[in-house]
């Protein structure tokens, strides 16, 4: 999944550079490359939706040209994230449904029929929640990551501005 932005840019290139480079530094990343017109970064990755959203991007390329200042971002963290927001949940209630049937068939030995069906009933429908909730987050997630990138670049924009 990639993300690629620009705005135009008549400013300090080079202090533009340097407020890219400490602000993505700062929540994790690091310099890969590094030249007059363009830095690449690589980040940790995102293990949580409470951490910088900006840690959505696994790779970020931030360049300088003819009145354009452009990022091309590699979201690797957000597909991380919106895998596990897919899986983990239905899987989670896949086990519930097995513990709950093991659980019953020793204390209700002889309604077990019933107890398998009430069991998958409640985790089936938690399922089917998560199959139409999952795409909702994972969308978000690339959303929230997407904004992030552009106010990093709006603020560089505004802060090496010439004016």
């Amino acid at each position: 999944m990639r993300y690629t932005t620009s705005v135009p840019f008549r400013g300090n290139l080079t202090e533009a550079l340097q407020l890219a480079a400490s602000s993505l530094t700062s929540v994790g990343f690091r310099i890969v490359a590094k030249d007059n017109a363009s830095v690449e970064f690589a980040g940790p990755g995102m293990n949580s939706t409470r951490q910088s959203p900006l840690l959505g991007a696994s790779r970020l390329r931030v360049a300088g040209g003819s009145e354009e200042l452009s990022v091309d971002a590699e979201l690797g963290g957000v597909e991380r994230m919106s895998r596990f927001v897919r899986v983990f949940p239905i899987a989670l209630n896949l086990v519930l449904f097995v513990v709950l049937v093991g659980v019953f068939a020793v204390v209700l030995p002889r309604a077990i029929g019933l107890a398998a069906t009430i069991a998958g009933a409640a985790t089936g429908a938690n399922v089917l929640l998560w199959l139409l909730l999952a795409p909702v987050f994972a969308r978000r997630l690339r959303d929230r990551s997407c904004r992030a990138i552009d106010t990093l670049m709006t603020n560089m924009e505004a802060a090496a501005s010439d004016d």
